[in-house]
């Protein structure tokens, strides 16, 4: 899906994209490429089009890296909830202050063994629980097993 839309050229077109009542702008906001150059003066100039960055599914992962220090727990979560994020960036959220972030690395199908083996007693009950679900449940030749 992401070859169908034009790569964004600048911060100006991105937020455009993004804030446009067009569901098909909005669409190219969420799926279209841009420069590496263009994602670090978003993430850098504006804050508040973080989680946005975090939710395109072409941000690479050296953005990634960044996102996962924003004081927003929500753009932390959403780069956690990723299908496609990578394990190095999922066993240092493990870690996070806010519970609905370490939820998602509990739950999430590529997060490493290590990161949901701390998971398993973590002062959420629910988190706790979660984890010790998926530890019962992990393959027994599982590609992330660290």
């Amino acid at each position: 899906m992401p070859d169908r839309f034009p790569e964004i050229t600048s911060v100006a077109e991105f937020i455009r994209l993004r804030t446009s009542e067009d569901p098909a702008e909005r669409d190219r906001s969420a799926w279209a490429a841009m420069p590496l150059p263009v994602w670090h003066e978003l993430v850098r100039e504006h804050p508040d089009m973080r989680f946005w960055a975090a939710h395109n599914r072409s941000c690479p992962p050296e953005i990634l890296t960044e996102l996962i220090k924003d004081d927003d727990w929500r753009v932390r979560s959403r780069v956690a909830s990723r299908r496609n994020c990578p394990a190095e960036l999922l066993e240092e959220l493990a870690d996070d202050p806010h519970d609905a972030v370490r939820s998602t690395v509990a739950t999430h199908q590529h997060s490493p063994r290590s990161a949901v083996l701390r998971l398993t007693d973590d002062p959420w009950a629910v988190i706790a629980e979660a984890a010790r679900t998926r530890i019962a449940n992990w393959p027994q030749s599982a590609p992330n097993e660290t």
